[in-house]
């Protein structure tokens, strides 16, 4: 009886462990057992070397699944190879943003608003750019990820040869570099920097370049020699520069002292030049008054003229007469005896 009670308490204990197991791992895994997965697989053309089943899957950074498979196919036509990668994401990561436009609630996810299948909505993201790329996890380590990001200048390129959704793929940062390092014409390179090199160590080594030196101390004495020669010059020069300049300032300050005598001079001048311009303008006043037509002086200037008029007309009369009759100088005015 008592061998029952037991089992009965062991059965009971082992169920409540794994109940509280199911629960734990319920809460501390976020609901994970109960959130939808969906999967999608992807066609990389070259080395995927680091990329290890378990590798997370990114979208701009974020973790939304992870890598469940890798593999390698053949195309038997033209034995060209490609390296198909299954991910598996999580439904439910991508929340909507609440606002005044959008009906959606806070708790809904991109998925349950678009009110589409999970293929179909991937579809629709790949129309609009959706691209996968390989990108490094760790440089040390070499370990790479799965990045999903929206790219709308690339080229839409499916293989098409699965039955779950394809995601296209574009070359990585590191793929992109080796494809235009190996478009360059290293060889060509190479030996154009040999024979610069090569130049460069003649030019430096030539007889030329050696002497240059010598030829430079030279021309460095020959300066100094010239500098000396000029100093020479020069301090002579600067001595009569200033007498210049001493005798141009004793003759400014002569030039100043008579100029301002002449000030003097002028301002008197001036001065009387200004009184008769007045007396000028008084006679020329007088003048004017004198000089009018209605003036006493200008009517007496006229009558005397008149009358020096009335005499000459008598004069020259008398001189006639005379012509004539020049016998009355003596015998006067009147008839002959």
């Amino acid at each position: 009886m008592a061998s029952k009670v037991k089992k009965s308490m062991i059965g009971a204990f082992v169920l409540g462990a794994v109940a509280l197991g199911v629960g734990a791992v319920i809460v501390f895994g976020s609901g994970m057992f109960f959130t939808p997965k969906f999967q999608f697989i992807m066609f990389f053309e070259n080395s995927v070397s680091g990329l290890q089943v378990g590798a997370p899957v990114l979208f701009r950074g974020v973790p939304i699944g992870q890598v469940t498979g890798i593999s390698i196919d053949a195309d038997a036509g033209d034995l060209h190879f490609y390296i198909p990668v299954v991910v598996e994401i999580e439904g439910g990561r991508v929340r909507m943003t609440v606002n005044k436009s959008s009906k959606a609630s806070k708790d809904e996810s991109l998925l349950q608003a678009s009110q589409e299948n999970a293929h179909e909505l991937v579809n629709k993201l790949v129309q609009r750019g959706l691209r996968a790329q390989l990108v490094t996890q760790s440089f040390v380590t070499g370990q790479l990820a799965v990045a999903l990001d929206i790219m709308p200048d690339t080229a839409v390129k499916l293989v098409g040869d699965s039955t779950l959704p394809e995601i296209p793929t574009v070359p990585s940062a590191f793929e992109k570099l080796t494809q235009t390092l190996t478009k360059l014409p290293l060889e060509t390179l190479v030996d154009r920097l040999t024979a610069t090199v090569t130049g460069i160590d003649k030019l430096v080594n030539s007889p030329e370049i050696q002497a240059l030196p010598v030829k430079l101390d030279k021309t460095l004495d020959s300066g100094n020699e010239l500098l000396r020669n000029l100093r020479g010059k020069v301090d002579p020069l600067a001595e009569n520069l200033d007498i210049a300049i001493q005798s141009y300032t004793e003759l400014a300050r002569d030039l100043n002292q008579r100029t301002a005598g002449l000030s003097t001079t002028a301002g008197k001048t001036l001065a009387m030049l200004d009184t008769t311009l007045k007396e000028g303008s008084a006679a020329l006043a007088s003048i004017q008054k004198l000089t009018r037509g209605d003036s006493p002086t200008v009517t007496d200037l006229n009558a005397a003229l008149r009358e020096i008029a009335t005499a000459a007309r008598s004069l020259r009369a008398l001189a006639d007469y005379l012509e004539r009759h020049p016998e009355a100088l003596i015998q006067g005015k009147g008839p002959r005896r």
